[in-house]
């Protein structure tokens, strides 16, 4: 008869935290319907709103700016209070301001609204939370965990992606933001008080482990210490995170992914346009591309547990280069395919770029790790607004392709050096 703990760890054989991951993976995707929206308005707002393509992009790139001082905060937050209180404010915040956007006739409330409302909901609820819900829970499914949330993310952008274009195209923008706004409140907020604070907070541990089994693990790295050295979970103060050139490189490769990511993702529609397809076309494409990283990404989950996160994040550097090369010359709708295909492998490797963070550094302070790199990764904030900049001046986008060939050239030599620190030496008293 299996005692108490048994049955609160293993319901009908699952382990609690995959629940958390399914309903995570469910938020996640609702969440994703901001991202979409990014792309799919983008044309839209910029006649209506009369800005020049570079002034747009500065718009929504202040949101990764917003971010990036707000993740730090949230990161503390969700290390000392858990996940839930975040997600439910930024899907009450994200959903109302989508509601409501329609309202904005000029510029300045639109910006007020989505600055305001939209971007710090969705970096609070969809962004910051997700990946710290997973390392809570797991240790030795981290990056498969992770994968989910981020295949999710995918795979709402293959759903409302499209879903949005056809609502611009039949309507206006103003629409699919009301339609934005219902998704996240009637659906992602009642999910997000399923959340749990941690397996700890139940009486349950990590990976869905048993006091017994946990025992008979410490027992073996006492009795194995080359064991220990390679299988104990690193758990890292953030001073002696900080402290670790691994760290600074992460941040360093991370910022390279989001300058090419976010770039194309922003200009997406337009550049499709520039191509010569309809707009409705490259919302296609945005859906399409995400549905092909969605089992890719679940792919690089399981490897990610298996194999090098350093190679896995290699490989993703080069599909994303080789991708600006396919997109720079695309001359037919096969190339637009590969280019996509190329495109959703690169992107696809997020859930190793945390995952590797939680598997270096432990986590204790992992939420507010992860909230760092957002901050570092200001930076990226300057690449759609320079795609927009090059476009306005010489109405081409392949220059722009070009700069994300040479920075993902430098992503992948920086990862070369990139070692998992001496956990043992830095956290022995």
């Amino acid at each position: 008869m299996k005692d108490a703990t048994d049955l609160k760890t293993r319901f009908s054989g699952i382990y609690y935290g995959w629940r958390m991951v399914a309903v995570g993976a469910v938020i996640s995707c609702i969440g994703s319907v901001q991202t979409a929206s990014l792309s799919v308005f983008f044309l839209p707002l910029q006649r209506e709103l009369a800005l020049s393509r570079a002034q747009l992009s500065f718009v929504f790139s202040l949101t990764r700016l917003e971010g990036s001082i707000e993740s730090p905060v949230v990161g503390w937050m969700i290390d000392k209070y858990g996940p839930r209180l975040p997600i439910v404010t930024g899907a009450v915040l994200g959903g109302v301001g989508f509601l409501i956007l329609p309202l904005a006739k000029t510029f300045w409330p639109f910006f007020i609204i989505y600055m305001g409302m939209i971007s710090i909901g969705f970096q609070m609820g969809f962004i910051s939370s997700m990946h710290a819900v997973a390392n809570l829970w797991f240790i030795r499914y981290r990056t498969r965990a992770m994968s989910f949330y981020s295949s999710s993310l995918r795979l709402g952008n293959a759903i409302f992606a499209p879903i949005l274009g056809l609502i611009v195209a039949a309507s206006s923008w103003r629409y699919g933001s009301v339609f934005a706004g219902a998704v996240v409140l009637v659906i992602a907020l009642p999910l997000a008080a399923l959340i749990k604070r941690s397996p700890e907070s139940m009486g349950l541990l990590p990976d869905g482990d048993s006091p017994e089994e946990a025992h008979e693990k410490a027992k073996k790295e006492v009795e194995n210490p080359k064991a220990q050295v390679k299988h104990e979970e690193a758990d890292f103060d953030l001073s002696e995170a900080l402290k670790s050139p691994s760290y600074w490189l992460i941040i360093t490769s991370t910022t390279v992914r989001y300058l090419i990511i976010g770039g194309i993702h922003m200009h997406w529609v337009p550049i499709f346009v520039w191509k010569g397809y309809s707009e409705v076309t490259g919302a296609a494409f945005i859906g399409f591309a995400s549905l092909v990283a969605w089992p890719l990404i679940l792919l690089n989950g399981v490897l990610g547990d298996r194999f090098s996160k350093r190679l896995i994040l290699m490989s993703g550097h080069t599909s994303l280069l080789l991708s600006m090369f396919v997109l720079a010359y695309s001359d037919n709708l096969w190339s637009i395919y590969l280019f996509s295909v190329l495109f959703s492998y690169g992107e696809g490797v997020s859930p190793t770029n945390y995952s590797i963070i939680g598997e270096y550094f432990g986590r204790r302070s992992f939420a507010t790790l992860r909230g760092l790199v957002t901050t570092f990764t200001t930076v990226a904030i300057f690449s759609p607004v320079y795609a927009g900049w090059i476009f306005d001046q010489t109405e081409d986008y392949t220059t722009v392709l070009y700069t994300y060939v040479g920075i993902a050239i430098f992503a992948i030599f920086i990862l070369l050096f990139l070692k998992r620190p001496r956990k043992v030496a830095l956290s022995t008293n």
